[in-house]
């Protein structure tokens, strides 16, 4: 009775188990699956398969206005991963001291005084609220929402307020 008892709730964590993996999670499993995580190739790099670099402020800027209210990111191209997913990922800043300030989901936004550094310019923007000022900020490229277990990150360039 213990033995039957025992293999039942062991079969029923392992089928628990195999239910939660694979294509069914936001990020996928690191490539072979669906979800995010798949498309972008790993849990860890959030890779968007294409170039990306900050538009606004432009990289490694200094001076920036604390208030600016948006980051915005230009991406070459629109036939990539970033493209077809960006409503599902954010930019979240590092501070110097290595404090996360997530920002809204990434939307489309045109930029027409910005950089154009690719043939073909699409740019994406995150909300923000005031920044704190003469602090260096790191911009990455993270999944919206996605807590400690679904998340990656892809960095980009910094700037200072």
């Amino acid at each position: 009775m213990i033995r039957s008892l025992r293999f039942f709730v062991l079969s029923g964590m392992a089928l628990a188990l195999a239910s939660c993996s694979g294509a069914g999670g936001l990020l996928g499993n690191g490539g072979t699956g669906g979800g995010i995580g798949g498309i972008f190739g790993s849990s860890a790099s959030c890779n968007p398969g294409t170039d990306v670099q900050l538009a606004n402020p432009i990289p490694f800027q200094s001076g920036v206005n604390p208030n600016i209210g948006q980051i915005i990111i230009v991406a070459n191209g629109n036939n990539n991963a970033l493209a077809q997913n960006y409503q599902s990922l954010n930019i979240t800043l590092i501070d110097s001291f290595g404090n996360q300030i997530p920002g809204g989901a990434l939307q489309l936004t045109s930029d027409t005084g910005g950089p154009h550094p690719y043939n073909s310019d699409f740019y994406y923007q995150s909300g923000f609220g005031t920044l704190q000022s003469g602090m260096t900020y790191t911009a990455e490229i993270t999944v919206a929402n996605a807590g400690t277990f679904n998340s990656c990150a892809y960095t980009l360039q910094s700037f200072r307020t």
